[in-house]
């Protein structure tokens, strides 16, 4: 009969090696999240690429290995929101005869998603005066997010009649980021509740002509 040692240390278990996708996916989250920090605690334009590596504990070349500037820090991060802003947009245009109350109330909530991601929509806006990447990616990501309006397009009796509907989509969307990076971001809310009607009376004149 043999007796077990017990003097013998348990065996550790193996963990597996980690991968260089793997890698490549945690040191591209890490740089994220220091550009989110630097950007929300300095702002987009007095960040820089070496700003980011140092808060990444990387190295400025391990940066440009993973993005090409600081603006596709910025890309990444709206693409990170899109889901969300191309489903709130849905959301609106699913509304079944929809009254000015039910969009102002649609406004209300998009306010308050800018506000919970005040850092990003931030960063994105002072880019875009500056960064064709960032520019770019918001009129492409509006554009996306058109064709999802499937209620809108299904007014609309011809081609022409819905790249006209998605023209008029585009600029109420305009006009929400420019009104909400004044009102909501920047905190000139003096007019706040006007705007939001404005805004509600233009979507609703969209709605109606289609």
């Amino acid at each position: 009969m043999t007796v077990p040692d017990h003097r013998r240390p348990p065996e550790k278990e193996t963990m597996a090696p980690t991968t260089r996708a793997e890698q490549k996916r945690q040191t591209r989250a890490a740089i994220v999240t220091a550009a989110r920090e630097q950007f929300d605690r300095h702002g987009y334009t007095a960040t820089t690429a070496e700003v980011v590596a140092r808060a990444a504990g990387i190295s400025r070349a391990t940066f440009y290995l993973h993005f090409r500037s600081k603006a596709d820090v910025v890309v990444e991060l709206m693409r990170a929101r899109e889901p969300e802003i191309a489903s709130a947009y849905v959301a609106l245009d699913a509304l079944t005869d929809p009254d000015h109350a039910d969009v102002v109330a649609w406004l209300e909530n998009h306010a308050a998603f800018w506000r919970t991601h005040r850092m990003e929509f931030m960063a994105m806006q002072q880019a875009l005066a500056h960064e064709t990447a960032v520019a770019d990616e918001w009129f492409d990501m509006h554009r996306r997010t058109q064709e999802g309006m499937v209620h809108l397009a299904s007014r609309c009796a011809n081609d022409d009649e819905w790249q006209r509907a998605k023209t008029r989509v585009m600029t109420f969307m305009m006009a929400i980021d420019r009104s909400f990076y004044f009102h909501v971001l920047r905190g000139h809310d003096e007019h706040y509740g006007l705007v939001l009607d404005v805004l509600a009376e233009q979507w609703l004149a969209l709605v109606r002509r289609a």
